[in-house]
């Protein structure tokens, strides 16, 4: 196959998603693009998969070996800033975490594997999920348990990293992404006149404590040595200068690779409010949502990866990332996994903005590291099976 053409393929692929981005279980053009690809190509394609997702085989034999490999389809809800020409044509949505990226990588696997179908032993099946970033009502939760799904041997996965650079990939044994978690804290006080604070009980006062109680529990009540976040990240309270509110909301993120941490977190969040809420006299009630759990990758599926990322990458740049408190509902499939994190970031150094970034972009070069990854990483596991 044609090395430049695939790139420039890649290339348009990628634009044309990154201009019009989906958000969660709305990516019905998405996976229209997604399926009418793969038909193109030959494989045999499922729609309608845990809502908006596809699913598609490039089947081989009686295809009862069966290893899937996954990416996500969604974008969030952020503005873009930068002006490439491909910018965002949705107003407020943007492609800002890369799954443009992971899908243009799948499908452009699937057309290099469709090319070489006669030389497979195995039956390859590409899966396109939706609503990654839904957290707690992810799309992994629906599309897990699809027969589909629960048929594969393995299930393979990459993650654009823009801080990695372009040519380089991490691949670790165990841990590799945070739990991520979510809650609310809703807060009754009594409304009043802001010049007559004496006569209010006042909701923001106490979500100014609660914000500054939760950091202590970090880095007073959590070993040092063991990564943890407890994050507030939206506060909402009043509408006017000269009232106090009646009422507050805030909402944040709980970030642990620690089961025992995680399980609990729900209680120090209602003890925290307890507290709170004896000092201020405000009414204080905490809900706690469990979203995925920690990306383990399992060791059987590194190795097989590891050979296939010094094919691809080159031994020397393959390496260890640090552990990201980020989440990815990956890590909900029950299958043996391993998620890669593969380079996407620029020479230019200042250009690497992070994940979720309205400025987010990538060195398209990793687009077909990521194709030959994926391929190499097939090619590796079919040799396995044949030992």
């Amino acid at each position: 196959m044609d090395e430049q053409k695939v790139k420039e393929t890649l290339i348009s692929w990628r634009h044309t998603l990154h201009a019009h981005p989906e958000t969660a279980f709305e990516e019905v053009e998405t996976a229209r693009f997604v399926a009418d690809k793969l038909r193109a190509m030959g494989c045999t394609v499922h729609e309608g998969i845990g809502g908006t997702g596809v699913v598609a085989d490039l089947t081989v034999g009686d295809g009862k070996k069966v290893i899937g490999l996954r990416a996500d389809m969604d974008a969030i809800n952020v503005k873009e800033v930068g002006t490439p020409t491909y910018q965002s044509q949705n107003p407020g949505k943007m492609h800002a975490c890369g799954h443009d990226t992971h899908i243009t990588i799948l499908l452009g696997t699937a057309k290099v594997l469709a090319a070489m179908k006669d030389e497979l032993t195995v039956t390859v099946r590409f899966l396109f999920q939706p609503a990654e970033e839904e957290i707690a009502n992810s799309g992994a939760t629906y599309m897990k348990d699809e027969p589909l799904v629960k048929e594969c041997e393995r299930l393979i996965a990459l993650h654009i990293w823009s801080k990695i650079p372009v040519g380089t990939a991490s691949l670790r044994y165990g841990p590799v992404m945070s739990a991520a978690d979510t809650f609310d804290v809703y807060i009754e006080g009594k409304g009043g006149h802001g010049a007559l604070p004496h006569q209010t009980i006042d909701p923001i006062v106490a979500g100014a404590e609660f914000v500054n109680a939760l950091q202590t529990v970090v880095s007073r009540e959590v070993n040092p040595l063991e990564p943890a976040v407890l994050s507030v990240t939206t506060f909402q309270a009043g509408t006017t200068s000269n009232v106090i509110p009646a009422s507050a909301h805030l909402s944040g993120t709980a970030r642990t690779f620690s089961p025992t941490l995680r399980e609990a977190y729900p209680g120090i969040l209602r003890r925290v409010a307890r507290g709170v809420g004896e000092t201020s006299r405000a009414k204080i009630r905490t809900e706690y949502h469990f979203g995925p759990p920690p990306t383990i990758n399992d060791a059987a599926c590194v190795d097989t990866g590891r050979r296939a990322c010094e094919t691809v990458f080159g031994k020397d740049h393959v390496v260890d990332w640090e552990l990201q408190m980020g989440g990815e509902d990956f890590a909900k499939y029950d299958n043996p996994k391993a998620l890669l994190l593969l380079g996407g970031g620029f020479a230019d150094a200042s250009r690497r903005y992070p994940q979720h970034s309205p400025h987010y972009d990538i060195d398209e070069r990793a687009l077909l590291l990521g194709v030959e990854y994926f391929a190499e990483y097939v090619r590796e596991w079919e040799k396995e099976l044949s030992k």
